[in-house]
């Protein structure tokens, strides 16, 4: 896989210590202390295991003082930006898959309630809490967006574009787009996160808007989160896909 932010690569090594900073913040948000591990994937494993074991009602509560002035923090820069929107943008390159396997498998990912889907989308990114399907085609999300000190709760509708500033490249034959929304129903941005089939594999352009008085140090720091949950849901669809193949010619 290939992983690119503003045209530039990301290496594996720049995402892993993206990643062990966040794990050492997760831990420490949740009153634990960390497990001495070298190996960051087992590190991944055994946070999402702590997560996993709070029900909804426990980790809200346990965030519910930082949500709170989180989500003040967050009304007042949707409420003054206005219109107006920053962007942050990662690209990825991936063979061996499709862009219809992909669409499919995060449709799945983000819209149908399981226990293996809500461990692997902890598992995806430290920085997420809480992301579970909402109503129809609808999803709830709590998470730690670029270096936000504050968590944020909003509530993604896909298939909804309404108000969104991402213009769609029609050179992406899927997208799944998205708006997003606090609990009140202020508009706080959203995504669009586009597919195309490449001769070997997918191109995948993933896009969130944010209203643009959050710090511009903020949306560039969401660029590596995106780079960290899009790689692991990527991966893990691609391995999905390997495993039906091999278990379709026994």
């Amino acid at each position: 896989m290939k992983i690119y932010i503003s045209g530039n690569d990301v290496s594996k090594e720049q995402l892993i210590k993206w990643k062990r900073k966040r794990i050492t913040n997760a831990f420490r948000i949740l009153g634990q202390t960390e497990p001495k591990l070298k190996d960051t994937d087992i590190l991944v494993e055994k946070l999402s295991e702590l997560k996993m074991r709070y029900s909804y009602d426990e980790m809200y509560d346990k965030l519910q003082s930082k949500l709170r002035l989180g989500g003040m923090v967050m009304r007042v820069c949707a409420t003054f930006s206005g219109k107006r929107r920053k962007f942050s943008k990662t690209d990825f390159h991936l063979d061996g898959v499709t862009a219809e396997e992909i669409l499919s498998g995060f449709d799945h990912l983000m819209l149908k309630q399981s226990s293996e889907n809500d461990f692997i989308n902890l598992s995806a990114c430290p920085d997420h809490y809480v992301l579970r399907p909402f109503g129809e085609n609808g999803q709830e999300v709590i998470e730690y967006t670029g270096n936000s000190p504050l968590p944020v709760q909003f509530f993604i509708v896909y298939g909804d574009e309404t108000g969104l500033k991402t213009p769609r490249d029609n050179a992406y034959q899927y997208q799944s787009v998205g708006v997003a929304r606090m609990k009140d129903g202020t508009v706080i941005g959203g995504v669009r996160h586009q597919f195309k089939n490449t001769n070997n594999g997918v191109e995948v352009r993933a896009s969130v808007e944010f209203p643009v008085l959050c710090p511009t140090s903020l949306v560039k720091s969401h660029q590596i989160h995106l780079a960290c949950e899009f790689s692991y849901w990527l991966q893990w669809i691609k391995d999905q896909k390997n495993n039906n193949d091999r278990a379709s010619l026994k």
